[in-house]
């Protein structure tokens, strides 16, 4: 049975710093430099990327959710939606939704900009406080 205080405790904590702006991340002893002591590096929101992104199921006439999974270092992202199993829609460097090249391309998402998704309201954006 999974310990639901302690999956919602990570999830507080995660949407904590998502509406701080900022997430502290501790880097292991020795992985900087061999002597370097424990430190702690804070990590930005990407300022382009939304916290979600709704799509439509063309086939299913239901509206998706997908959230921020993983921003990856050259700027592209993963989200998915939070049921088991899910598929998630990968925006590219350049804010693309990309097509998948795995299985049918039925969520209206794909194919279209995060600026054009916003521009029609379909995403949620991220509540940093400056």
């Amino acid at each position: 049975m999974p310990n639901l205080p302690l999956a919602f405790a990570a999830l507080a904590s995660i949407l904590l710093s998502f509406t701080t702006g900022s997430a502290a991340q501790t880097v292991p002893p020795g992985s900087v430099a061999p002597n370097a002591p424990p430190a702690t590096v804070a990590l930005k929101v990407p300022p382009d990327l939304p916290l979600a992104i709704i799509c439509l199921n063309e086939q299913t006439k239901e509206w998706r959710v997908g959230y921020l999974y993983v921003v990856r270092e050259d700027g592209s992202a993963l989200y998915v939606a939070p049921a088991l199993g899910e598929l998630g829609a990968e925006v590219n460097a350049k804010g693309l939704v990309e097509t998948p090249t795995d299985r049918p391309a039925s969520i209206d998402c794909f194919g279209k900009t995060v600026k054009e998704l916003r521009a029609a309201g379909r995403v949620v954006e991220f509540n940093a406080r400056k």
